[in-house]
């Protein structure tokens, strides 16, 4: 494989291609949108050659956005920029970011990204904002001292997106969201009155796409993980489309999250969960193997929600089931 890389990234191609095409011209599509997807696959393996993408990549949306603002001032002096530059330079800055992880630090230290990245949010095309908010959530992940110093300024910013009419956007933008909650803790606070009536809004709605329903169940379970305080409340507004939307997902990591969070609501505000409680039951059926002390966490809503109805009302309830959530139930937990 390394010898491969290194005849890709020889450097005649390194050098020509991604150094001397000119910004203007439009055979930079196809090499940046490749390279994106070399970055991600490779990981670390990218790291020596990151630099001068990475370089390009900034200049390209530091010059489109120094064009749009020029022909903005002065719309019969100048033309109007192709902002598909700014949207690919933007991507496989995402496709840098998730390949190399921790190792992008460095990079995004030496240069002005997170100042152009607040312009670019606030782009009036909705792709140039889609991928604005794929790559400050892969930013998060991967850096997120570089991004922290700014969240008072995006999270405006971000609730503003969440508007289900640029399904594209608002997704990018909950799902930042999400992953801003995981590595900001309690400091999140003061911005769940910002983003959290939008999200209750979305996954309230009908006909919304699965895509964005689930991913704002799962922002919406990650900002009560870490401020449960302040989510709880709303409850008894999102718990029964919550439990629905993620009921289908696979097992993974932001399944996780959400639903330790759910969990913590619940302990917050029993009684938001009452009505639907069915529903809850049938999403902690849908764990094939939740870690040992999520599956804890269950038991003990499960248990505690049969001792709080008695026995009697708990047949009469379960009754209801169909008879393989019913199965499950019991082999799992034990009610």
């Amino acid at each position: 494989m390394a010898t491969y890389v290194q005849i890709i990234f020889s450097p005649p191609i390194s050098n020509q291609q991604v150094n001397e095409l000119k910004d203007e011209d439009k055979d930079l599509f196809p090499l940046l949108e490749c390279l994106s997807s070399v970055a991600t696959a490779l990981q670390s393996g990218f790291l020596p050659y990151c630099e001068p993408v990475y370089q390009r990549c900034v200049t390209l949306v530091q010059k489109t956005l120094a064009q749009a603002m020029m022909y903005n001032q002065h719309p019969d002096q100048y033309e109007a920029p192709d902002k598909d530059f700014m949207i690919v330079a933007l991507d496989l800055l995402s496709g840098l970011a998730e390949g190399l992880g921790g190792h992008v630090d460095q990079l995004v230290s030496r240069s002005n990204i997170m100042t152009l990245l607040f312009q670019c949010m606030q782009d009036s095309m909705p792709e140039v904002r889609q991928s604005s908010f794929a790559l400050l959530g892969d930013l998060t992940k991967a850096c997120f001292p570089h991004v922290k110093p700014c969240i008072a300024e995006f999270m405006p910013i971000l609730g503003l997106n969440l508007n289900p009419e640029f399904i594209s956007v608002c997704n990018n933008a909950t799902w930042a969201i999400g992953e801003i909650s995981m590595q900001m803790g309690a400091e999140m606070q003061p911005y769940v009155s910002v983003v959290l009536p939008h999200l209750v809004e979305i996954i309230n709605r009908p006909n919304t796409p699965k895509t964005l329903l689930e991913n704002t169940a799962i922002t919406i379970g990650r900002l009560g993980y870490v401020c449960p305080q302040e989510v709880a409340p709303q409850l008894q507004q999102f718990i029964r489309p919550w439990c629905t939307s993620l009921r289908n997902i696979r097992d993974n990591e932001e399944k996780d999250s959400a639903f330790r969070g759910i969990c913590i609501m619940i302990g917050v505000n029993p009684g938001g969960v009452v009505q639907d409680f069915i529903f809850f039951c049938d999403a902690v059926a849908s764990w094939v193997s939740p870690k040992d002390d999520l599956r804890e966490m269950f038991y003990k809503i499960l248990h505690g929600f049969k001792e709080q109805v008695g026995e009697e009302n708990w047949q009469q309830f379960s009754e209801q089931f169909p008879p393989l959530l019913k199965e499950r139930l019991s082999a799992c937990y034990g009610v």
